[in-house]
């Protein structure tokens, strides 16, 4: 921020004015009290320090210069590891938890087109703004959407709060997916992805987008760039939090963006290309630019790799990581 480049005056001493009259006819001027100035303070909000910027983990060198404290890329159907970067370390994953939150309520075949009015009790203390209000009536569906394509956290609460036996239940049978799927460094306490104590890793949210990549219902909310919806007494305009949303050089199939003070920006997408199918994921970038350039930097490592390894492959001991 630029200093102000306004300059003070100095301050008069004593009263000029008192000075000019003689001393015989005016009574002496009383010394005037300086009260002294307040200093005003520039006001600016310091950035609280990420679990894993406090563990030290984004000055982990990496070839392809990341600024993402952790990185993975991998085949989604061989299971093939092509790149990764502090890929075992468990941190939060903020509103990225809501891929589970999509998986359990797919999976529980609850009707998608019931409908579920919004209450007081889906009012969870965030500090992102939230397009539903109390009494609005959303279809399953229309609330799943709304909780992948621009997170919105009362949309998540609402289908934990719906499912039978509530939100305890709910988290209970997001626990069990993740165990399910070989989820074995990960822990949901909440639908939302608001509560830290939501952590997985880089590689078990890899098996976690691969799955929900499996239903057309999760892989159209999650990508689609814009909507209008029916909320019974008003109308729902939506947006993506992507911005790889859109771009037809990514061709994403599904993707999840989240961010807290504790676990930054984050990021799990699954893309087609370099003839594979794959699950990436970026935990703990500083930025929303800076996430999508590391995705950016994986894939086009990848390319080239490839494209290398196509060339030379029969007359070269080069393997591709």
């Amino acid at each position: 921020m630029l200093a102000g480049s306004a300059v003070a005056a100095p301050a008069a001493t004593g009263d000029a004015v008192a000075s000019l009259r003689p001393a015989s006819v005016y009574a002496p001027a009383k010394p005037q009290v300086k009260t002294p100035k307040r200093r005003t303070r520039a006001r600016f909000t310091r950035q609280r320090p990420s679990v894993a910027m406090l563990a030290g983990l984004r000055d982990t060198p990496d070839p392809l210069e990341l600024s993402s404290s952790v990185a993975y890329m991998a085949d989604q159907d061989s299971g093939e590891v092509f790149f990764e970067k502090n890929a075992d370390v468990r941190l939060p994953i903020a509103s990225v938890t809501k891929l589970m939150t999509a998986l359990v309520i797919v999976e529980s075949e609850l009707p998608m087109k019931a409908k579920l009015r919004v209450t007081r009790a889906d009012y969870v203390k965030s500090r992102a703004e939230s397009k539903l209000r109390n009494g609005m009536v959303l279809t399953r569906e229309a609330t799943l959407q709304a909780a992948l394509m621009s997170s919105d956290n009362r949309a998540a609460h609402m289908l934990a709060r719906t499912y039978p036996g509530g939100v305890k239940a709910f988290v209970k049978a997001m626990n069990e997916k993740a165990a399910e799927l070989g989820m074995t460094s990960s822990r949901f306490t909440d639908p939302t992805g608001l509560s830290n104590e939501n952590i997985s890793t880089a590689r078990d949210l890899g098996l976690l987008a691969a799955a929900a990549h499996g239903y057309a219902v999760i892989r159209k909310a999650s990508t689609t760039p814009t909507a209008l919806l029916n909320a019974g007494i008003s109308k729902l305009r939506l947006q993506t939090t992507n911005r790889l949303i859109g771009d037809p050089r990514w061709n994403v199939g599904l993707q999840k963006t989240g961010f807290t003070t504790a676990a930054g920006r984050c990021m799990v997408v699954q893309s087609e290309f370099a003839g594979h199918r794959l699950v990436m994921v970026v935990l703990d970038s500083a930025t929303n630019g800076k996430r999508a350039d590391d995705m950016l930097r994986m894939r086009r490592w990848l390319e080239d790799e490839t494209e290398y390894q196509a060339v030379f492959a029969k007359s070269s001991p080069y393997e591709l990581m």
